[in-house]
């Protein structure tokens, strides 16, 4: 049946300030848009949908996330904002609770919230000495071990640092309990696989999650498990959601025997390239960094993957249709990825930096000369304010430069990296609009020459995150032709101070032009 949505403020997302009254949804994608009397006429049998005075915009595209490990992490313990007391609670609860042997797995804790140091191995092992724990910090590049688990990892005093990675050692030279980088990818790689039956659970109820946040759409981290759980999810009946995935680069050579190419598959689940990570990250001090951090004589981070080796998977990937995603937080890591776009060409390719957190000012333009989308995490920016200030001081200036680089002309696509941070969109387009976090009105807007519009911080969750993975021509606007993926809210977040967005909520989300959600 045609539908008409009408009674509410419809922005295509096309042009800004262009709002219609109402919108023809025919087969799944849009028919027309304009004023309600004329739609009426072009159907007059369809049913109706009435906004009631919402507001209706493109459903949303997170550009960037870990979905399968977001919708099995609910199934974990979640440490998000917990203290360390609470942490060492919420595990000392787990063992109580579970047979010894059994693995205590958890995700989200962040040290740089606690005044106490580095984490210690010792505080686990007072806790549970007869079960192995794993516990991965916010920002995923750090996981702590206890005792137990480094044992059952085969992690002593003597084993060696991987490239790329950190095993730390206490003054004594024993382990610490602290694994970093490619370290803690090893760790993570060999935790318990959870089953068939678990993994497709939790993707259902991670799409779950995201329609209910007017997601209809995801650019998903992750290699086999997600790509084989969602083929699942597909041959067991109809999906209401976009999956577009990036393999790790350990598959790439396995691609090109294939002869597999970016943009392979269907709207429902399409491979977009192979991930690489240049560098760690902010909140484990492993960002590659031009300089040292504030207060070291030395120390620039780490490097995991150095400029030669990134110009050789790029040449590679490239020349074998397969699109770059690159990891790069510090300005030493954005230069050296920069370099080897720059050095190879994109082959007509959308080439990606991931999370471009802070750009030595003369490469900011680089990315659109090189073609090159800016794939950005706006909640991220303000929860960063006081550890960047502290680490990386005036360097800050160009940190999220989500103005410099639209100003430039770069591509910019917005996600959340979910389970690092909220899949809330209305929390992100908030830290991209005031650049200061939801539960501090009062406090100045940080490095506010970098803030961006409502208008533009949308498009980056909709046109932009479409374009980036080459969809633009089929979704991420609601021009008459594309899909009609929508989303309903209860304000018009167009016409309003930011502030508004904290009184926002969705009230359906649409896929294909049937309701997927409903608040």
């Amino acid at each position: 049946m045609d539908v008409i949505v009408t009674n509410g403020n419809i922005y295509t997302m096309e042009e800004e300030g262009a709002v219609y009254q109402a919108m023809l949804v025919r087969s799944g994608s849009v028919a027309a848009v304009g004023e309600a009397e004329d739609i009426r006429t072009l159907a007059p049998r369809a049913n109706l949908v009435d906004l009631q005075g919402g507001t209706v915009l493109p459903s949303f595209t997170d550009a960037h996330l870990h979905f399968l490990s977001f919708g099995l992490g609910l199934e974990r313990l979640r440490l998000e904002g917990a203290s360390l007391e609470e942490t060492l609670a919420m595990v000392k609860e787990a063992a109580g609770e579970s047979a010894p042997g059994q693995w205590i797995i958890g995700r989200g804790f962040d040290a740089n919230l606690w005044d106490c140091g580095a984490p210690r191995r010792e505080w686990l092992d007072e806790k549970t000495s007869v079960h192995p724990v794993a516990l991965i910090s916010k920002d995923g590049h750090t996981v702590w071990l206890n005792q137990l688990a480094a044992e059952q990892m085969g992690i002593t005093a003597d084993t060696p640092d991987p490239k790329g990675g950190v095993i730390e050692r206490d003054a004594s030279g024993q382990f610490s309990g602290l694994c970093k980088e490619t370290a803690a990818d090893a760790i993570v790689s060999q935790l318990p696989e959870p089953t068939a039956s678990e993994k497709k659970k939790a993707l259902q109820t991670a799409i779950k999650h995201a329609h209910a946040h007017g997601i209809t759409a995801v650019h998903t981290m992750e290699g086999r498990d997600t790509w084989e759980t969602w083929q699942e999810l597909i041959r067991s009946g109809p999906v209401d959601f976009r999956g577009w995935l990036a393999a790790p680069v350990s598959e790439l050579d396995a691609l090109r025997r294939l002869g597999l190419q970016g943009g392979f598959g269907s709207e429902y689940l399409r491979f977009g390239g192979v991930k690489i990570f240049a560098d760690g990250s902010l909140g484990s001090q492993t960002a590659w960094m031009l300089q040292p951090y504030e207060g070291e004589q030395q120390y620039t981070g780490v490097v995991v993957t150095d400029e030669k080796e990134l110009k050789e998977l790029v040449r590679t990937a490239n020349q074998g249709g397969i699109p770059v995603l690159v990891h790069a937080i510090g300005d030493g890591a954005n230069r050296a990825v920069l370099n080897a776009l720059e050095a190879e060409g994109s082959h007509g390719l959308i080439n990606r930096i991931e999370h471009a957190q802070l750009l030595d000012p003369a490469d900011v333009p680089r990315l659109a000369a090189v073609n090159a989308a800016a794939s950005m995490q706006p909640t991220q920016c303000p929860m960063d304010r006081y550890m960047a200030e502290r680490h990386w001081g005036e360097r800050c200036r160009t940190i999220y430069p989500f103005r410099s680089l639209l100003d430039h002309g770069t591509l910019v696509a917005f996600g959340s990296d979910s389970p690092v941070e909220s899949l809330d969109v209305m929390l992100g387009l908030y830290s991209a609009v005031a650049r200061k976090q939801w539960t501090e009105p009062d406090t100045n807007p940080w490095r506010a020459h970098e803030a961006i519009s409502v208008y533009e911080a949308i498009r980056a969750y909709t046109y932009g995150s479409a374009a980036a993975a080459g969809e633009a021509h089929y979704r991420g606007t609601l021009a008459p032709g594309q899909r009609a993926d929508f989303v309903v809210l209860s304000q018009d977040i167009l016409a309003e101070d930011p502030e508004i967005l904290k009184e926002t909520e969705v009230l359906a989300t649409f896929f294909e032009g049937q309701q997927v959600f409903e608040r």
